[in-house]
């Protein structure tokens, strides 16, 4: 029922109906529920689907730089030009990567000292150096293609050297293959975690390098706003929340779990005078968990990705702040 306000100093009156307000809480769950569900389907694409989700952000990344980077200038090219300019470089750069993959698993099968190499093993090579024959064939062929339909693959180096660095800083086989390389110079400082350090620090590039093209972009006005947006969604946001999700928050924990076991001096492995239980092999450097086990730092920071609990004694080693 309405109610009548009455001011002492006038005479005037007025009527004052009661609102109803809509309950904000109601809104604020829906909107919550709403963020989590986009949330987790963003995970499942970038970590399950990771190789759908790198080709779109390749695909942005080189379609945006082809009209600064190219050899013509982006009023002489149309958009489906740009595209199968893009897709084709994309694509003989994943031959490349598909090369170093095969070569990195011959490589890795050949220095294992624990398997004898057998006529099964050299048929296994054979087959990947006929597979590595074929991508190069391919390779061979798209270019062919390409030129016959009029689309040369003929870049400048400044184009090819941009969306190479981009493409190895986003692809999943260098994002595997750079840790490997720098945790063989055993860099101290890093603490045995190159495989976080490393792909971090790569995806920071990429972030980076997408951001800068998509805004340089947006100045010279060489694409649409849409386009822009959408290549900012692949290339800078969704990018931004994996490097925190699933590089970050891990890279916190592991550091902080790891450093709680300290380097062991040349002392403490004479008096230990023992084989790292992991590998059976003897220590010349080794970590002290905090229950006075010592590991190898290499087979301790592996065990310590699989569980937070000491290999001998399933001591728990995580920090609980």
């Amino acid at each position: 029922m309405a109610s009548v306000y009455t001011n002492n100093n006038s005479e005037e009156s007025i009527n004052y109906e009661p609102r109803w307000y809509p309950p904000i809480g109601f809104f604020l769950f829906i909107k919550r529920e709403l963020m989590e569900k986009i949330h987790y389907i963003e995970q499942i694409f970038v970590i399950k689907y990771f190789t759908a989700y790198s080709f779109s952000c390749q695909l942005c990344f080189f379609t945006l730089c082809r009209p600064h980077l190219g050899n013509q200038y982006v009023e002489d090219l149309r958009k489906y030009k740009m595209f199968v300019e893009s897709i084709s470089s994309i694509l003989l750069y994943s031959i490349l990567g598909y090369f170093v993959f095969k070569v990195r698993d011959i490589w890795r099968g050949s220095r294992r000292r624990t398997v004898a190499m057998t006529a099964r093993s050299f048929i296994n090579h054979l087959k990947a150096f006929c597979k590595i024959i074929l991508e190069w064939a391919k390779a061979a062929i798209l270019v062919l293609y390409l030129r016959e339909e009029g689309l040369e693959f003929e870049q400048n180096l400044l184009y090819c050297l941009v969306t190479f660095t981009y493409f190895l800083c986003t692809e999943n086989v260098f994002l595997k293959i750079f840790p490997e390389i720098i945790e063989a110079l055993q860099i101290d400082k890093l603490d045995n975690l190159e495989h976080l350090y490393v792909p971090l620090f790569m995806n920071f590039l990429a972030i980076v390098a997408g951001f800068t093209i998509d805004f340089y972009s947006f100045i010279v006005k060489s694409a649409s706003t849409s386009f822009i947006l959408l290549s900012l969604y692949f290339m800078v946001y969704l990018r931004l929340k994996d490097v925190y999700y699933n590089y970050w928050e891990i890279l916190l924990v592991e550091r902080e779990t790891y450093s709680s076991c300290q380097v062991a001096s040349e002392k403490q492995i004479e008096d230990w005078d023992d084989i790292c239980a992991i590998c059976l092999n003897r220590m010349s450097k080794a970590r002290i968990t905090p229950c006075n086990h010592l590991f190898h730092p290499h087979c301790l920071k592996l065990c310590l990705r699989r569980s937070f609990n000491c290999p001998l004694c399933k001591y728990c080693i995580l920090i609980k702040e």
